[in-house]
């Protein structure tokens, strides 16, 4: 017996001890395609209510191209190929391809040798582009490890890795560079220019009705419907009908676009790799292509996509089973049928398992559009009932591990995928499904329920990150206070290829040049300053102003310290603070101030940080920290000590890290991690936040804003090279926000997440007489006056918001009633009765055993969008809040999150 059949013949095993069948496998000629009612948006409006119901489309299949540009040789080095080598450290290997004419609306990628494994960070690549005589910035090509068909499979065995495919537009010429730090590039490199032709003509249609596919030879779809036909037999022996009986229990499907309609060039593809499994979950990914294409782009951008699996990545076919566009419309993806558990390419390990569908676009950028997340519900819906699959279900078997019905790629791998704005739509993505989904009755129930582990829902605004919600204790006012993703820095990037390292010292200022933008000033060991105009973007251009400071060492950037409106510089010159003062004829004016500066390691251009309006220094020993504040005359008070344990670092740089106006500080330890110390505006600093990032390596680190996002940067010398380490303006917590309610009268605060079903999160309160209240959010932080849902909860002890663990997709309570664990099921408008829970709540290892040290300690969706359920914990005594940050097993050791505050007697 086949293993397919094997399958079927358990499913109908199942059928017959039921009396139910709950999944439908609707006939190979008899698929439907349902248009979704409603009024044709703009095409410039992704964001309308609904979707468009037709498209621009090819008349006949296009036969796309794709051109490989070698980058390295198939045994390695660079010699005779169209790339060449980059000057870089030691350590790094670089190649960058020679600029390549473009025509169309093309894509670009990268690949390499099979069998060349590499982790997403051991390799760094690049594209730009050039429109005329401008080029563009460098921008990042997306390459994701866990992206591809399983390893064991002849489609793994016989692909390349790469990158993700990055459309760039009707421009001139593209470049790519590839980089490793500490490894040899790949053997085998490759630039692949994707052409996806031109159709010969198009015509606006709306989704075709699509049969079943039809191959020749020995063809696996005839095979499954064979099996199919064959356990229809069996069940008639039994009195029974499958296909009668399945035809009761499906989704709507939604419309659906056909291959044929995006142009397919069917005679590229492998015919014989075409292999069907099962499915029992799905997976929303993104394809990390531009946000703001045509409605008529698309069927090219899926050719693109299409060519470049086949071709350059050495796959089958295109590796998503469906794919979806910004104005709501799905398209068909992988060849096989739509019914049909057609094994995909797009989640290594579990393709065998699940089908994914692919959100055209980037969406670590953008927020996906309303009609993207309802048609990912639909098909989701009627897909994963096809299959028998609630798609509220939080515990589905694939493969060997467990995952709820619908994920993100990143559930499944250490990858970004789907973007950080559309895997915060995961729930919202659930809702949706969940409503088209056809509705099983549960009968009511005492015995007791296994519950899944906690799923917190806790996203009060506009924002993907989760949020906390508090009353204050002087008046009882409920806040929403905003978490934006923790303190953190990216990779690194390359902005001075070589001989960095033969500098004495480098540092960028404030506008030195006149041009509104941060400068760079480098020393040379025989004493030469010079100073290079910023670009705006990271880089720097030629020396505008040169000098002598022989003997001069810490030379730092201070900004105006004497209020003339240039920015000046400070050194010390034989132990004595020295100041470089400005000129308007493009010079410095040096003037010896104070003794006593022998003894300092660095001095540190702190910018204003007593609110006072003049600029201040700091000064660093070995083991302390002293501030100068500055008189706005271009001298400094006497030093003063600034509290706090300074010893553990080797290096300190000043600057407006987190966005709020006040100046900071980048503290770097000796094992090389990164802290951000907030300032408070008097002169001293909070408790640091992060590890940020990694930079032991790096020499002569400074910052200030130079690639133009909220917070500063950094930069500074790694190996021969001079590189910029953007900020991710992320944060640990935001300014709090009135909810325009009062909590006065509560005794309980539970951030409960989307309690009555209307796409925002709400808050649950109780009072002192035991009612339960809901305040239903609308999305922006504010809430709407309690609504009593109940009485009779005083009685519950250890109340607690725990998201979905009943797999209905509605968020429950759990809590303990009577000495007896329970929980209360979500049901939309409030809650059901309670039901007991078997087997207890799991709980992730690693929370400190003794929690009486706190008087918080709240599950929360992950922060940083990654991982499993985080926890936030406020220390009783000092008001200071951290995070455990949840982990595949246990949890982290936690992270400071905030400090002060304890002004709030409740939170949630």
């Amino acid at each position: 017996m086949r293993p397919l059949q094997a399958r079927l013949v358990t499913l109908c095993q199942q059928v017959l001890a039921l009396g139910v069948v709950l999944v439908v496998l609707t006939p190979a000629s008899g698929v439907v395609s349902l248009d979704i009612v409603g009024e044709h948006p703009s095409q410039t409006a992704p964001d309308a209510s609904a979707a468009l119901v037709s498209a621009t489309v090819p008349t006949s299949a296009v036969t796309p191209e794709v051109t490989e540009v070698p980058l390295t040789g198939a045994a390695g080095g660079f010699s005779g190929l169209k790339g060449r080598t980059v000057a870089g450290s030691p350590t790094t290997a670089r190649v960058q391809s020679t600029p390549q004419p473009v025509t169309g609306f093309a894509a670009v990628g990268v690949t390499w040798e099979h069998g060349e494994d590499l982790e997403e960070d051991q390799i760094s690549l690049k594209v730009r582009t050039r429109t005329g005589e401008e080029w563009s910035a460098w921008e990042d090509l997306e390459y994701h490890d866990e992206h591809g068909p399983d390893a064991d499979s002849a489609e793994g065995r016989a692909s390349r890795p790469g990158t993700e495919p990055m459309f760039v537009g009707d421009v001139d010429d593209v470049q790519v560079e590839a980089s490793t730090d500490g490894a040899t590039l790949p053997d085998d490199l490759s630039l692949a220019l994707v052409d996806p032709g031109t159709a010969p003509g198009s015509e606006t249609e709306a989704p075709a009705q699509q049969s079943a596919p039809q191959e020749t030879g020995d063809d696996p779809t005839a095979a499954y419907e064979q099996d199919f036909a064959d356990q229809d037999e069996l069940m008639q022996s039994e009195g029974l009908s499958l296909r009668a009986a399945y035809a009761t229990k499906v989704a709507a499907q939604p419309t659906i676009f056909s291959r044929a309609q995006w142009g397919a060039d069917e005679s590229i593809r492998d015919k014989r790799a075409l292999r069907y499994g099962s499915i029992s979950a799905g997976f929303v990914h993104h394809t990390v292509n531009a946000n703001d294409y045509t409605e008529a782009q698309v069927p090219a951008i899926l050719r693109s996509i299409y060519a470049y699996h086949v071709k350059s990545r050495g796959w089958s076919d295109i590796g998503y089973n469906f794919l979806v566009d910004r104005f709501g419309r799905i398209w068909e993806g992988r060849f096989g049928g739509i019914d049909k558990p057609v094994v995909g390419a797009h989640t290594l390990n579990y393709n065998d398992y699940a089908f994914a569908m692919s959100a055209i676009g980037n969406f670590d950028t953008v927020q996906p559009p309303d009609v993207m997340l309802r048609a990912y519900g639909a098909l989701f819906a009627w897909k994963l009932s096809l299959h028998g699959v609630n798609p509220a279900s939080v515990s589905q078997k694939v493969g060997r591990s467990t995952f709820p019905a619908i994920n993100g790629h990143r559930d499944a791998g250490s990858t970004a995928c789907p973007g950080r704005y559309l895997y915060a739509k995961l729930p919202l993505i659930r809702q949706y499904a969940s409503s088209a989904a056809p509705v099983t009755p549960t009968p009511p129930t005492v015995q007791p329920v296994a519950v899944s582990a906690p799923a917190p829902q806790n996203n009060l605004d506009a924002s993907p990150y989760p949020d906390l919600v508090v009353r204050r204790a002087s008046d009882g006012r409920g806040l929403m206070i905003p978490t934006g993703g923790l303190t953190s820095f990216q990779k690194r990037t390359v902005v001075g290829r070589s001989g960095w390292n033969k500098r004495a010292d480098v540092l960028v200022s404030p506008d030195l040049t006149g041009d509104g933008r941060a400068d760079l000033v480098t020393v040379d060991r025989s004493g030469i300053v010079r100073v290079r105009a910023g670009k705006g973007n990271g880089k720097f251009g030629a020396t505008t102003k040169k000098m002598s400071l022989r003997g001069y060492s810490l030379i730092t950037a201070v900004g105006d310290i004497n209020g003339d409106g240039r920015n000046d510089l400070v050194a010390r010159f034989k132990g004595r603070l020295t100041t470089l003062l400005a000129t308007g004829r493009g010079g410095f004016d040096r003037k010896v101030t104070r003794k006593g500066y022998s003894g300092y390691r660095q001095l540190i251009g702190a910018g204003d940080l007593n609110g006072d309006g003049r600029a201040d220094l700091l000064l660093r020993t070995r083991n302390r920290l002293f501030l100068q504040t500055g008189y706005g005359t271009g001298r400094f008070a006497p030093p003063q000590r600034v509290a706090g344990r300074w010893s553990g670092y080797n290096r300190l740089v000043a600057g407006d890290f987190n966005g709020d106006g006040t100046s900071d500080l980048v503290a770097r330890t000796s094992a090389g991690k990164m802290l951000m110390l907030p300032g408070r505006g008097d002169g001293s600093y909070g408790a640091g936040r992060g590890p940020a990032s990694n930079l032991k390596s790096m020499r002569w680190i400074t910052g200030t804003n130079l690639v133009g996002g909220q917070g500063a940067d950094l930069i500074g010398v790694a190996g021969k090279q001079l590189v910029v380490v953007a900020n991710r303006d992320t944060f640990e917590l935001g300014a709090p926000v009135d909810t325009g309610v009062s909590f006065a009268g509560l005794d309980m605060l539970l951030n409960a997440g989307d309690v009555n079903r209307d796409g925002a999160g709400d808050v649950l309160g109780r009072d002192t007489s035991g009612q339960l209240l809901l305040f239903a959010g609308n999305g922006t932080g504010a809430l709407a006056p309690g609504r009593v849902l109940g009485a009779g909860w005083g009685a519950v002890s250890g109340l607690t918001a725990v998201g979905d663990v009943t797999g209905d997709g509605n968020p429950d309570l759990v809590g303990t009633t009577g000495g007896t664990l329970a929980v209360w099921r979500g049901n939309g408008s409030g809650f059901d009765a309670a039901v007991p829970v078997k087997g207890g709540v799991p709980m992730p290892a690693g929370l400190p055993s003794d929690l009486s040290g706190f008087d918080w300690v709240l599950g929360v969706q992950p922060m940083t969008l990654k991982g499993k359920s985080d926890y936030v914990v406020r220390e009783r005594a000092s008001g200071m809040v951290y995070v455990y940050s949840g982990r595949r097993s246990g949890v982290s050791t936690p992270r400071v999150l905030g400090e002060g505050l304890g002004a709030f007697d409740l939170a949630g």
